[in-house]
């Protein structure tokens, strides 16, 4: 009996040990009868959740923390929690999208949702912001010193990312953390270079403007050689999008203007990048309107997980195409889109809502990392019909995909005409390749140069000549329009039909049957290079080669060295020994010779 009061005393401890040190602080779980008499005063930071979410899981130690640490620092806001798989009506009327939402409510009314990085301090710093200043106490006659006055501004900390609007300075020892903290725009510069100098002033007005929304960083690289050379930095300056941290899953390399409002467009477009949910099927019709190109997200109205795969997912697109989602089944059926699908990817080109270009089918098991949906979302970010500017030429001539550029080169009076033609040809191109664009595995985009503008150029790479001149007299004025078919991935171009004539910009046969033996391989081709320059850069891709090789494997490199020269050295002692044999035995036959010649019978 004494045993088993002592097993039931132990028991009795480890339980209320359990209880008190194993069970996390949690906040208050809100249900539809309890939710609007707790938040009907005062302000309520609440996580929207659901049991199975992944990330909701992934969150729940974060917000547990946040709760615990928010009752004696920020004690003015209250948190609580809904199970939105329990009380899905009570979300329903929060407008919920995804899990995990946090919404920030004030006397009963949402006034925020809390739309950055789930980090603590980022958490802590949006709960501050709806702290209302603390008055000061009436006056009493006691000679007490007045409390400290706690303000908003007070309380709340600086944006955490570009605080003070400056460019940041980055090394070696601080690039990774920097960019770990959100969106970076990076410039990689030597000090000794002109373009460098130039660009500095605008870099700073950028910082500026960027002010609390991205880091807006440079790194010297003749001070820092090491972190531009893992970078690959080739060049000066080179501007470089971080958009998760120093990984490759989120870095750009920035190839447009460099004009404080084209740095500022993109900067701001790349930073808001992400998914916007619609809230109905009908407004997916003004996004086809508006842009060239869209992403559409279909999924099941119980995965909202997936949204947050794709946002991570699409951060290599910069916030261009736009991705939109929704989960309701008219937009399923208007695509054809089976319903039991986990969930699709759609891609909507020149603002045709029938037929889209390409789809991806996605499973529960497809991950934001999934190499083949990182590569859909880039393949497909190019318009059918576009302009060829400065500031699009790397996307377009360089894209991933390396399509076959269809270059319209013509004066910018017949622009307009040009523009037209070309948008004509590619709906037909679409219906031709049933939407997708692509013929043999190539993918082909409609362009137009213009011919004053880019004159030199044409006439270096296509040997296009008075490409903007306007000629007089002539009755249909699209004649004259050169048409070149460039793979710029190979340095070549095509500019004759299968009848061996140039390609005639008015014949949809001449254009199309060129781009179909051009994507077969089955035609001649011309080179963008002379012979010297191919050569040329031919020895300097074998000496990167042999730098990168000699740079990466110093050890085998000095073994190979070593035997090479041990060859060397091999075949010279053969050759020089050789030599000396053949000497000394010329030399004795001489001798035996003379002696036999000389002497007397």
């Amino acid at each position: 009996m004494q045993l088993l009061r002592i097993h039931f005393s132990l028991l009795c401890s480890s339980f209320l040990l359990f209880a008190t040190t194993a069970v996390p602080v949690s906040s208050t779980e809100l249900t539809p009868d309890t939710f609007d008499a707790t938040v009907a005063k005062g302000l309520w930071f609440i996580e929207h959740f659901s049991p199975w979410c992944g990330h909701c899981k992934h969150f729940k130690p974060m917000w547990e923390q946040l709760v615990a640490e928010a009752k004696t620092e920020i004690p003015e806001v209250n948190t609580a929690t809904i199970n939105c798989v329990t009380f899905g009506d009570l979300c329903a009327k929060n407008d919920i999208q995804g899990y995990p939402t946090m919404l920030m409510f004030e006397d009963g009314k949402i006034v925020a949702q809390f739309k950055g990085p789930r980090e603590l301090d980022i958490l802590k710093t949006f709960m501050k912001k709806y702290v209302k200043d603390t008055p000061l106490p009436e006056p009493t006659t006691a000679a007490v010193d007045p409390p400290v006055t706690t303000t908003k501004a007070a309380q709340a900390p600086k944006p955490t990312l570009n605080a003070a609007g400056e460019v940041l300075a980055l090394t070696g020892d601080t690039f990774t953390d920097a960019l770990a903290k959100g969106p970076a725009f990076v410039k990689f510069f030597a000090p000794w270079c002109g373009h460098c100098k130039k660009l500095a002033p605008t870099w700073k007005q950028l910082a500026r403007h960027m002010q609390g929304k991205v880091t807006v960083a440079e790194v010297n690289c003749d001070d820092n050689s090491a972190l531009c050379k893992a970078q690959g930095i080739q060049g000066y300056p080179s501007l470089v999008w971080f958009g998760q941290g120093d990984n490759e899953n989120g870095r750009s390399e920035y190839s447009g203007g460099r004009k404080f409002d084209q740095l500022k467009a993109f900067a701001e477009k790349a930073s808001a990048s992400g998914v916007e949910i619609l809230a109905k099927a009908e407004d997916l019709k003004a996004h086809i309107t508006e842009d060239d190109v869209v992403y559409l997200l279909l999924h099941s109205e119980s995965d909202n997980e997936v949204i947050d795969t794709m946002r991570v997912a699409s951060a290599p697109l910069l916030g261009h195409p736009k991705i939109v989602a929704s989960s309701d089944p008219a937009l399923h059926s208007q695509f054809g889109i089976p319903p039991a699908s986990d969930w699709v990817l759609l891609v909507i080109k020149d603002h045709d809502q029938k037929l889209p270009a390409s789809t991806f089918y996605g499973t529960a098991a497809t991950t934001s990392a999934d190499l083949k949906l990182r590569k859909w979302l880039l393949t497909h970010r190019l318009p059918t019909t576009l302009e060829l500017t400065r500031d699009t030429f790397q996307s377009v001539m360089n894209a991933p995909q390396a399509p076959l550029v269809v270059i319209a080169a013509g004066p910018f009076a017949l622009k307009t005409k040009i523009m037209d033609r070309l948008r004509d040809i590619g709906q037909k191109w679409r219906v031709r390749t049933d939407g997708s664009g692509v013929v043999h595995g190539r993918e082909a985009v409609f362009a137009w140069m213009d011919g004053g503008e880019w004159a030199d150029w044409m006439k270096s790479m296509y040997g296009i000549k008075d490409a903007g001149v306007v000629r007089d007299g002539q009755e249909n004025e699209l004649e004259d329009v050169r048409v070149v078919i460039a793979d710029h991935s190979k340095l070549i171009y095509y500019d004759a039909d299968r009848d061996g004539k140039l390609i005639k910009f008015t014949s949809t046969a001449s254009l199309f049957g060129a781009i179909g033996d051009a994507a077969a391989g089955t035609s001649t081709y011309k080179n963008s290079e002379s012979f010297i320059e191919r050569i040329a850069r031919t020895l300097n891709g074998g000496m990167v080669a042999v730098e990168t090789f000699v740079t990466e494997n110093l050890l085998q490199s000095f073994f190979l060295l070593l035997v090479v020269l041990v060859a060397v050295f091999y075949v010279l002692c053969r050759i020089v020994g050789g030599d000396v044999v053949t000497a000394q035995q010329g030399q004795a036959e001489w001798v035996q010779n003379k002696g036999k010649n000389g002497r007397l019978d």
